[in-house]
């Protein structure tokens, strides 16, 4: 059993609902409203953090949110995509416990209470020092020095398990371990679709750029602050598949 410190409690002792509209029904969503927790999530749920790239007749048939946490960015894309499947991974158990409740209502969602990384290990994970959205594997200046010991999962490995060879949609939000995660994808990164991921420092958003450069074009870009902003990155074969992608291009040759 993990011992949960009063710190811990109180990021999840508050809880609030919002009721999010889709075409194949409504969603109760619950949140942990602690701190500046519910503006976060009305953001991701409202399309702003994450925005629908629109392609008319694109089938989304796998979605992969690693960094679930309560399931914002799950329950928005299932508002969007009813007939996908969903693979959650969040490791933090209070998170897991609100991520259960909001994505069984999808009908088409499986949550793995496990982190991915770039091997098989446990690590602590340092609990947010405001919210549970600030979770991370790594100290900074949004986490406490509380710490709970979490399983995290090498994330090629576990894609090979779960038989993925491909993936519509990949969202990273892991404050922090979104390089790791994608260099453990190998050869099956180039495949994806789409990536959405929030990047926490520089060095980290130029590395992303290398390694998705041959791939994947920049679609859309949130700088929130120095060191930080999400990114939405978009297959490269997708701009054949669909040409008006590129109308903006401006061809210098």
């Amino acid at each position: 059993m993990i011992a949960v410190s009063p710190q811990t409690q109180s990021h999840y002792a508050n809880t609030s609902t919002i009721q999010v509209d889709a075409k194949s029904g409504s969603f109760q969503f619950q949140y942990p409203d602690v701190a500046n927790t519910g503006q976060h999530v009305r953001r991701i749920l409202a399309g702003k953090d994450y925005p629908v790239l629109p392609l008319p007749g694109y089938s989304v048939e796998t979605v992969v949110d690693v960094g679930a946490n309560v399931g914002a960015f799950t329950i928005f894309m299932a508002a969007h995509f009813s007939d996908a499947r969903f693979y959650c991974f969040e490791p933090s158990p209070g998170a897991v416990e609100f991520l259960r409740r909001n994505v069984v209502q999808t009908q088409s969602a499986e949550v793995f209470p496990i982190g991915l990384f770039s091997k098989d290990t446990s690590m602590p994970l340092f609990e947010g020092a405001y919210q549970c959205l600030q979770n991370s594997l790594y100290n900074s200046a949004e986490t406490s020095e509380e710490t709970q010991t979490v399983e995290l999962r090498h994330a090629g490995c576990m894609m090979n398990e779960l038989e993925l060879d491909h993936i519509s949609i990949l969202k990273i939000d892991t404050e922090g371990a979104e390089l790791p995660v994608l260099e453990a994808l190998g050869a099956r990164l180039r495949e994806i679709d789409q990536i959405y991921l929030e990047y926490h420092s520089e060095d980290d958003r130029k590395d992303i750029e290398k390694l998705l450069a041959e791939s994947h074009v920049l679609a859309g870009a949130n700088a929130k602050h120095v060191h930080r902003g999400t990114n939405h990155y978009i297959r490269v074969g997708l701009l054949t598949e669909y040409p008006a992608l590129s109308t903006l291009r401006v061809d210098r040759s």
